[in-house]
């Protein structure tokens, strides 16, 4: 018990130097670049102090806003079930119907369960027998990657990266009843939250060869991806609309969308697009992107027999998604919940270890700028 109290206090330790360093890149971002935030809110939505929460809305924040605010409300300027249900829900849960500032709410959800992930993290690590050097070490990968402001802003990176995590804390305790449970809430929050399924039967079928008992629960696995499909389609006659109208985010879907997402991406990488033309922060953003998705790749290939399989499993089947829609565009977001990435990069060297970190923390840096002043990051 001891020990547990103490491991609490340093990660809460560590958790809040993170925090309160990424916050004060607020107001240096200010100094430092033009502001492109948008302060305005929704007319029934007030928020003192905007220059400290809103920037943490910018982009697809906004989006999530405008569920919660409003629901899948067609005419709004983009098509919004393209972003699933979950997160929003339960916003509006928590705030009682929006009694509560919803901001405020969505903030807290992400921020205490980025937290959780953490000591659940260390936790799995733990049981999986890694020696604390190399569990400290996987959770300052995991801090600092470039994208990890993500975690303490209005996204649902940090609830579906805790559900990721719950699920495979519960399959390696062989409780596939709450491990289906949270691969369902999963697939209602992402689309990405199916890739947890292939673990889930592998670890299924590993307990099948061995006690000849079958977890039927597992079925439940993809009910939330399930009911928000028949949800949509009640109400709007289409099937799979979040997959479908991805063209309208550029995301153009098919059996070649991996050869052109690459090919797209290189050229966008050497020459730049129009889009980005004269813009060195898009032109930036274009390079990185191409420079992650390879670096990706590279990980999938190498982590291979290097983690647990369940994990390199959900580890492929997450990188389907994003290399299939066409697009490299927020690559570099989506590994983000990819959490095998930290493990293997955690087993290297301490001198790829180091170079990760340096590299990871510049980037988190220049990142977290543009990102907080309204510069699109991913």
């Amino acid at each position: 018990m001891l020990y547990f109290f103490c491991f609490m206090k340093k990660i809460l330790l560590i958790f809040l130097i993170w925090f309160f360093a990424l916050n004060l890149l607020n107001p240096l971002s200010l100094k430092l670049l033009f502001d492109r935030t948008s302060y305005e809110l929704p007319k029934n939505i007030s928020l003192k102090y905007r220059h400290i929460t809103v920037p943490w809305l910018n982009f697809d924040g906004r989006n999530y806003l405008e569920i919660v605010d409003k629901g899948y409300e067609p005419g709004y300027k983009t098509d919004l079930r393209v972003f699933f249900p979950f997160y929003p829900l339960l916003i509006r849960v928590i705030s009682f119907n929006l009694l509560l500032n919803p901001i405020l709410i969505g903030l807290g959800i992400s921020i205490s369960a980025f937290l959780v992930c953490l000591l659940i993290f260390y936790q799995i690590l733990k049981d999986d027998k890694i020696i604390e050097e190399k569990r400290k070490k996987i959770l300052f990968l995991l801090l600092l990657f470039p994208t990890s402001f993500y975690f303490i802003a209005f996204y649902t990176e940090s609830i579906f990266l805790l559900i990721v995590l719950l699920v495979f804390y519960f399959l390696n305790k062989k409780n596939f009843f709450l491990a289906s449970l949270f691969t369902l809430l999963a697939t209602a929050t992402r689309i990405s939250g199916l890739a947890l399924i292939p673990p889930l039967i592998w670890e299924s079928y590993n307990t099948f060869k061995k006690t000849k008992k079958i977890s039927w629960m597992i079925i439940i696995s993809p009910f939330g991806f399930i009911f928000y499909s028949l949800y949509l389609y009640l109400v709007s006659s289409e099937i799979f609309p979040f997959i479908f109208k991805q063209k309208n985010w550029n995301r153009i879907i098919g059996i070649f969308a991996p050869f052109n997402a690459f090919k797209e991406g290189f050229n966008n990488a050497l020459q730049g697009s129009l889009i980005t033309k004269g813009n060195f922060f898009g032109r930036s953003m274009e390079i990185t992107e191409f420079i992650f998705a390879i670096f990706l790749i590279f990980l999938v290939i190498l982590s291979f027999k290097k983690i647990k399989f369940s994990y390199w499993l959900y580890l492929f089947f997450s990188c389907l998604p994003i290399f299939f829609s066409g697009i490299l565009s927020s690559v570099h977001r989506y590994m983000l919940v990819m959490f095998p990435i930290y493990i293997f990069l955690g087993s290297l060297s301490k001198k790829y270890y180091y170079i990760f970190c340096f590299v990871f923390s510049i980037l988190l840096i220049y990142f977290s700028c543009l990102f907080l002043r309204g510069y699109w990051v991913a």
